[in-house]
């Protein structure tokens, strides 16, 4: 995905700092810290390279050791030696995301912690933060997602009511729970579904009722064991220049992609089923599916189904 100047200029001014406090990394590994390549940062170093302060002799230039891919070390950091202060938005997000972290933390030291760290930040700026929002209760803190955190915490099975999206069905479903995640707003339970013997995603806002079942510390060695659960297949689209807000909105599926001319082809790694196909067919404009041709075939036969109950 394609960054903006502002990106670059951003992780520039945190590479000093972090350099200076960790010096004799390499590319390679600074590369990793700041979800980008090697290439890249190498660019970012030989521009860094040319800054300095006012003046721009050797003498204020930034001193960079880059030559070898193996050491990066910063000699003289000019004004660059500390972290950029976070900015009211940035502070704001890292609060919000600790206080729907302490809501899932299901060991009391994590939660001490992340509440002592929360603190800390919303001690820094003050009413500046208070100001700008107010924080109600949410889904974090709904009796179900609760339920939900201390059967992972305690290995308990789980029987949930749960409405389905690809089926347009509801039924009570076995599970043992993972992990909860959240994306856009929306929670997402991670599960293995012991009557299907495949590991799900459900969301927790579809999950009208719950039941607590018999403990089982050792059965998650089972799901995570080598085939305990349904394997993944790649997936590979074409669409036009919206394939970029395809990928936005899919980014926990898209392995890969890039643009031919004006249009993306996109590889997608997903578990098999109904949900897919009806991904790829509500999306407003149009999709070429590549591989597999199964795949290609059921939708192609689901829009005729379809355009013929118009006739």
């Amino acid at each position: 995905m394609s960054e903006t100047a502002l990106d670059r200029v951003a992780r520039a001014l945190n590479l000093i700092p972090f350099i200076a406090s960790n010096p004799g990394l390499s590319v390679v590994e600074i590369a990793s810290r700041f979800n980008s390549t090697p290439t890249q940062i190498s660019k970012d170093l030989s521009l860094l390279h040319m800054c300095g302060l006012p003046g721009y002799s050797h003498l204020e230039l930034l001193d960079i050791d880059y030559e070898d891919p193996n050491y990066v070390s910063v000699t003289e950091a000019q004004v660059l030696d500390q972290p950029r202060s976070l900015t009211q938005i940035e502070a704001l997000t890292l609060v919000l995301g600790l206080q729907l972290l302490g809501e899932l933390a299901s060991d009391q030291s994590e939660a001490l912690a992340i509440s002592a760290l929360q603190l800390r930040i919303s001690n820094l700026f003050g009413e500046q933060l208070a100001g700008k929002v107010t924080v109600a209760d949410a889904i974090v803190d709904s009796p179900i997602a609760r339920k939900i955190s201390q059967a992972i915490s305690h290995h308990q099975h789980l029987v949930i009511h749960y409405t389905s999206a690809s089926s347009d069905s509801v039924s009570d479903r076995e599970i043992f729970p993972l992990e909860i995640n959240y994306h856009n707003g929306i929670g997402y339970l991670s599960a293995f579904a012991t009557e299907a013997r495949e590991l799900r995603t459900f969301r927790l806002d579809r999950i009208d009722a719950i039941s607590v079942g018999t403990s089982d510390p050792e059965f998650i060695e089972t799901v995570v064991r080598p085939g305990g659960g349904q394997e993944l297949s790649d997936i590979e689209i074409e669409m036009g220049r919206d394939g970029f807000f395809f990928i936005e909105k899919h980014n926990e599926i898209v392995t890969s992609f890039h643009e031919i001319g004006e249009r993306f082809r996109i590889t997608l790694r997903v578990t098999p089923g109904e949900w897919i196909t009806r991904t790829l067919l509500a999306w407003p404009s149009q999709i070429t599916v590549l591989r597999p041709t199964d795949l290609a075939d059921a939708i192609r036969e689901r829009i005729a189904s379809a355009l013929a109950n118009y006739h």
